[in-house]
């Protein structure tokens, strides 16, 4: 017996039942694939979405306060109420980060509302973005003026914490959540009471509790980096500027990256200069094959939109390299610092070439030491990329004919 086409007399009942199976073999593959119990955890898949939610929610957290930060303050924004209070909802992005890397995560896993939740919350106490302490009797409440009749309570955002550890919560959050669907069904009726108190809660817990031990491993990663620079600024610019110019067109966070490792000074501006090297590398290619508005949103700052392209021919990512390497030069030389948060952003919103120009009082000397001019700003970040960029695309594409600019050709 054939099926019949959509529209067409059913006329048997044997025709009926077949028609029957078909509509809910059709509703079954229609059904949303939710997390729960039964969902298969596999290490490479698991870690993926773990590092593509972690990265989602860093970009959502930084961006709005790294690009509008000197927009307001140099448009007079900052002196009106307006601005002040603009200013200071984007910069509560940054603490929030922590909570929207668990929600991004948890939404990767297609998890329900209830447990997004409980995965946003468990990442958030954990980090560190978020501290608190007991105020004593008498303590004036900064907000109400107010004392208070009994010690309480009080808490601080304190910028956006660890962000390794908040990935690792998120990530153990996840497991759990999958353990308690898997083996307790979820806590079934009474789930709304105690998957925040026992996951929520309990995984928070212990993620505060390693947070330290996990704080000393970054921070270590971050000196380390820092001695390195120190030690050989100028091989050690060149390399940072080449990592970073190949991350930037990856699934990975450049942002996350110089976060996660509390990347500054020259390492900051060596990973801000990779960024742009890529940047420039695409510009070049892009202008002569793909529409106008791809090489406008490349410029934006769209450059892992040119993923499949660049995958497609991994040999395209010489020109990252040397555009890269050559680009990090200057950032030793000039002594071009940044901060962790501006690392990964290059030419985005233009925040770290403002950065290494403009001294910030709320970024202490221990992070950047050193500002350059508006003239040495234009040779490093747009002078000498460019020259480079022009230099690798004649070795690679017109000289090695390794590859040429339609291997760019993208639609984003």
């Amino acid at each position: 017996m054939s099926i019949k086409a959509d529209g067409q007399k059913w006329a048997t009942k044997e025709s009926q039942v077949v028609r029957n199976e078909e509509y809910a073999r059709k509703a079954s593959e229609n059904i949303p694939d939710t997390f729960n119990g039964t969902t298969e955890l596999k290490l490479k898949d698991f870690f993926f979405k773990v590092l593509s939610g972690s990265a989602q929610g860093i970009l959502i957290g930084v961006l709005p306060s790294a690009v509008m930060k000197y927009i307001i303050q140099y448009s007079g924004l900052g002196t009106t109420t307006f601005g002040t209070n603009l200013s200071a909802i984007l910069t509560l992005f940054t603490s929030l980060i922590p909570f929207l890397i668990g929600m991004a995560v948890a939404l990767q896993f297609k998890m329900k509302s209830l447990d997004v939740g409980v995965v946003a919350i468990a990442t958030m106490v954990a980090s560190g973005s978020i501290k608190w302490a007991q105020a004593p009797i008498g303590f004036t409440n900064p907000v109400t003026g107010i004392k208070s009749v009994a010690p309480a309570n009080i808490y601080i955002a304190s910028g956006a914490g660890d962000v390794i550890n908040a990935m690792i919560v998120a990530a153990i959050a996840v497991w759990v959540t999958w353990l308690v669907a898997r083996y307790l069904k979820g806590f079934g009726s009474v789930a709304i009471i105690l998957s925040p108190i026992i996951v929520g809660g309990g995984v928070g817990l212990f993620g505060k509790t390693i947070a330290p031990f996990v704080g000393d491993v970054t921070t270590w990663i971050g000196k380390l980096v820092e001695t390195f620079t120190t030690l050989a600024p100028v091989p050690m610019a060149m390399l940072i500027a080449m990592a970073f110019s190949i991350i930037i067109i990856t699934p990975v966070s450049t942002v996350g990256i110089a976060l996660a490792i509390s990347l500054s000074g020259i390492g900051s501006g060596a990973a801000a200069m990779g960024v742009v090297a890529t940047t420039i590398v695409l510009l070049i290619n892009s202008w002569r094959v793909n529409k106008p508005g791809v090489t406008v949103a490349i410029a934006l700052g769209a450059m892992k939109g040119m993923m499949p392209s660049v995958f497609a021919k991994p040999i395209t990512m010489l020109p990252f390299l040397l555009t890269a390497a050559i680009s990090g030069i200057p950032v030793a030389l000039l002594n071009i610092q940044g901060t962790p948060t501006t690392a990964g952003f290059g030419y985005i919103g233009l925040v770290s070439p403002i950065q290494s120009m403009v001294k910030d009082a709320a970024v202490p000397a221990t992070v950047m030491d050193h500002f350059i001019n508006p003239i040495v700003a234009i040779i490093a970040w747009l002078i000498v990329p460019i020259i480079a960029g022009f230099i690798a695309q004649y070795i690679f594409s017109t000289l090695m004919k390794l590859y040429q600019p339609s291997d760019f050709k993208q639609d984003l």
